[in-house]
C-alpha cells in the first residue's frame, strides 16, 4: 500500500502538499476520493491519533473514523462533491488507545491532474465541548437564580427581541403563554399598559429609553388592581458592548399600604427612602435574632457541601468540639474529619439519601474534639432550600444520654441478678407444689399454683433476656467459634422446643439437607436464635398448623429458614421488628407474651458470630425468618 501511495503522489504538487501538512497548526489528512485510503498526514494527525506516520499510512479512513454518521456524510460528499470551498461536519476518530475523539472535520477537494484526493481538516472539539458544557451549565445557575429571586425580571435585545424572563415577571403581570413564546417586547409591553393606571407615563418612559439606551431609570407603577410596582431598568453591556436592557420589577404594594397608613404627608421619594432603611433595619433585627436562637440552642448546627466541606458552625456545635469559628473556617475542615472511621459509611449513606429524597434519617456517630476525646452525637442532614449541593446538619450531643442509658443498664442488670437467685427459688418451690410435692391441693389452689408457675417462668425468661441485653451493650458476652453440626443442632433445637409447639397443637417438619452442614459459630448462642424462632413460628401459627425448618446452602453461607402459616407481621411493624421491646401488639390485652426482646437478642447473637438475619412477610400468610451463618472450612 506504501508504494501505491508514493506512485500516486508522482503526478502531485509534491512542494505544496508537503508545505501546507507541515506549516498547518491542525491536523491534516489526505484521503484517496475512490476508496477513501489514507495518502499523507502531518504529525499533528499522528499525535492526535496516537499512532506513527508508517503505521496510518495505506489505511481505510474508516479504521479510524467510528462515527455512523460517517457513512452518509462520505457517500453524500461523493455524489455532490464540493466544487469549491469546504465541507463542514462532525466527527468521531478512534485514537491507539481506543478513546472515541470528537473532531470537527473540514473537507476540500485537492486534485492534481486526474489524481481527485480530499483534503480533511480536523480540529480536536474536547476543549470546546467543554466549555460549551460550562456555559451550559452556568447558563443553568444564572437560571436558577433569577427564578429564585423575589423581583420579577425581563431582559431585552437592543431588536426589541425578549432573550429572557422569570416565572416571577410573568406571574405579576399576567402574561399569557402566547406573549411568552413570541417573545416580542413591544407586545408584552403593550400588555403591561394595560394594567396601569397612568400607561401614558410608562409610555414616555419607555420612549425615552428608547432614545437614550445608556440611561438608567426607576418608576413607581400603579396598577389598575390596587398594586404598586417600583420598575428599574438599566443597559447590559458584554465586554463594554451595549448589547440590551434588563428591567427588575419588584411588588412594593405592602410597602406602599404601610407607608399610606403611616405618613400621608410625606413626599413619596422621602417615604421610599424610609420604608428601604426600616426594611434593612428589620432584616438587621431578623438575622441577630435568627442568630442568637440558632446560638442559645441545645442542638449543634453546620453547613456544607456535597464533598463534605464544612462552611459554616454554630457555637454550640464549636463548643462541641473544643475549636474556635476561625479554626475551623481557615483550615477548611471536612465533615469525615471531625468523625471517627467506624461512622464514615453512615455518613455517606445519609449523603447519598440526601441527594435522592432531599433529607436523611437520623443517624448515631461519634466526634473527635480537638483535645483528642471522643463525644456521642445524632446527627440528622436535610438539603437546604433552594440548592442541590448543600446541606445543613443538626448535631445533638448524647453524652448525658448515653451516660443515662449506662446507669439504667447497670441499674438492670443489678435487678436482673437480684432477682434470679430468689426467682429461682420461687419457681423451682411452685413447679414442686405444682406436681404435687405438698400433697393434693384443692382445684381452685392447683389453678392459682400453675398461674404463679406460668408467671414465674415469664419473669424468668424476662430477667434471662434483660441480662443478656445487658452484657450484649457492655460488651461483656463471651462467643465461642467453634465447627457446629448444623443438622444435629437444629434437631436438637426442635426436640426442645416441641413441647412448647405442642401445647399450642402446632407441629414442626425439618426438611434435612442432603449434604453435611457445618458452620462456624457458638453453639449454645445458635440455640438461643433457634429457641427464639421456632418459639415464635409456633406462637403466632394456627392450630394443626406445621411450622416448617429449612437449611439451604448458599455459596459460603448455610441459611436457616423457618416458615411459619401465621397472620404475617403488619406493615407499620416491620422497621421495627428487631429492635428492643417490639411488639406488633403492645397492648395490655395483647394475645401473645413476651418480653419484645427475644429478636433484637437473636439478631445481635447473629451478627456477632459473622452472618446475618432478616425476614419475609405476607399479611395473611405467614411469615420466614431466617438467619445465616458462615460455613466452616474444616
Amino acid at each position: 500500500m506504501s508504494n501505491m501511495t508514493s506512485t500516486t503522489f508522482t503526478s502531485l504538487s509534491q512542494h505544496v502538499l508537503q508545505h501546507i501538512l507541515q506549516h498547518v497548526d491542525q491536523a491534516l489528512v489526505v484521503v484517496s476520493a475512490g476508496d477513501l485510503v489514507i495518502l499523507e498526514l502531518n504529525q499533528k494527525s499522528c499525535e492526535l491519533l496516537g499512532r506513527t506516520r508508517d503505521e496510518l499510512l495505506g489505511q481505510a479512513l474508516s479504521n479510524i473514523e467510528c462515527a455512523l454518521q460517517d457513512l452518509f456524510f462520505w457517500d453524500d460528499i461523493s455524489a455532490n462533491p464540493p466544487l469549491s470551498g469546504q465541507r463542514i461536519a462532525e466527527s468521531e476518530w478512534l485514537t491507539a488507545d481506543g478513546v472515541a475523539l470528537p473532531i470537527e472535520k473540514r473537507v476540500s477537494a485537492f486534485q492534481d491532474g486526474e489524481t481527485h484526493c480530499w483534503l480533511i481538516q480536523a480540529e480536536d472539539l474536547t476543549a470546546r465541548r467543554h466549555i460549551v458544557q460550562e456555559q451550559i451549565q452556568l447558563a443553568s445557575q444564572l437560571q436558577s437564580s433569577l427564578e429564585a429571586t423575589a423581583e420579577g425580571i425581563l431582559s431585552v435585545d437592543l431588536h426589541g427581541k425578549v432573550v429572557n424572563l422569570n416565572r416571577r415577571f410573568s406571574t405579576m403581570w399576567g402574561l399569557s403563554d402566547d406573549l411568552i413564546v413570541t417573545r416580542d417586547e413591544a407586545a408584552m409591553m403593550a400588555h403591561v399598559q394595560t394594567c396601569l393606571c397612568d400607561a401614558d407615563s410608562f409610555t414616555a418612559r419607555l420612549r425615552y429609553l428608547e432614545e437614550n439606551p445608556e440611561s438608567e431609570s426607576e418608576d413607581h407603577l400603579s396598577l389598575l388592581d390596587g398594586r404598586h410596582f417600583i420598575s428599574v431598568s438599566k443597559p447590559e453591556y458584554l465586554r463594554d458592548r451595549l448589547v440590551g436592557r434588563v428591567f427588575s420589577v419588584r411588588d412594593i404594594s405592602a410597602m406602599k399600604k404601610a407607608e399610606n397608613e403611616l405618613v400621608d404627608a410625606l413626599a413619596l421619594a422621602e417615604q421610599a427612602v424610609q420604608d428601604k432603611s426600616q426594611m434593612l433595619d428589620a432584616l438587621k433585627l431578623s438575622e441577630s435574632r435568627l442568630r442568637r436562637l440558632i446560638n442559645s440552642s441545645m442542638i449543634g448546627i453546620f453547613q456544607g457541601d456535597m464533598s463534605g466541606q464544612l462552611t459554616l458552625a454554630n457555637d454550640v456545635l464549636l463548643d462541641l468540639l473544643g475549636v474556635e469559628r476561625h479554626e475551623l473556617l481557615s483550615k477548611q475542615v471536612q465533615w469525615l474529619q471531625l468523625t471517627s472511621p467506624a461512622y464514615h459509611q453512615a455518613h455517606q449513606a445519609a449523603l447519598k439519601e440526601l441527594q435522592e429524597h432531599g433529607h436523611a434519617e437520623p443517624f448515631e456517630a461519634e466526634l473527635s474534639r480537638s483535645d483528642g476525646s471522643k463525644v456521642p452525637v445524632m446527627v440528622g442532614l436535610a438539603q437546604l432550600e433552594g440548592s442541590r449541593f448543600e446541606w445543613v446538619g443538626f448535631v445533638l450531643d448524647l453524652t448525658a444520654q448515653k451516660n443515662a442509658d449506662r446507669v439504667k443498664a447497670e441499674f438492670i442488670s443489678v435487678v436482673s441478678h437480684e432477682l434470679r437467685t430468689p426467682l429461682t427459688s420461687i419457681r423451682g418451690a411452685l413447679g414442686l407444689l405444682e406436681h404435687g410435692a405438698a400433697g393434693n391441693l384443692s382445684p381452685k389452689i392447683q389453678h392459682l399454683i400453675q398461674i404463679a408457675h406460668r408467671n414465674s417462668q415469664r419473669l424468668g425468661s424476662l430477667v434471662n433476656d434483660l441480662l443478656d441485653m445487658e452484657k450484649l451493650v457492655s460488651g461483656k458476652m463471651e462467643f465461642k467459634s467453634e465447627v457446629i453440626d448444623l443438622i444435629l443442632l437444629t434437631q436438637q433445637a426442635i426436640e426442645s422446643t416441641s413441647n412448647y409447639a405442642a401445647a399450642l397443637e402446632v407441629s414442626y417438619r425439618f426438611q434435612e439437607p442432603t449434604q453435611a452442614a457445618r458452620v462456624q459459630g457458638d453453639p449454645q448462642r445458635v440455640m438461643q436464635v433457634f429457641a427464639n424462632l421456632l418459639s415464635n413460628a409456633a406462637k403466632f401459627s394456627p392450630k394443626s398448623a406445621f411450622v416448617e425448618v429449612r437449611l439451604i446452602k448458599e455459596q459460603s453461607l448455610w441459611r436457616v429458614e423457618v416458615e411459619d402459616r401465621g397472620a404475617g407481621i403488619p406493615l407499620e411493624f416491620r422497621d421495627k421488628i428487631f429492635s428492643k421491646f417490639a411488639q406488633a401488639d403492645g397492648s395490655s390485652t395483647r394475645q401473645q407474651g413476651g418480653t419484645g426482646l427475644g429478636l433484637n437478642i437473636a439478631k445481635s447473637f447473629v451478627e456477632k458470630m459473622g452472618g446475618e438475619i432478616g425476614f419475609e412477610s405476607e399479611v395473611g400468610k405467614g411469615s420466614l425468618f431466617w438467619f445465616s451463618l458462615p460455613s466452616s472450612t474444616n
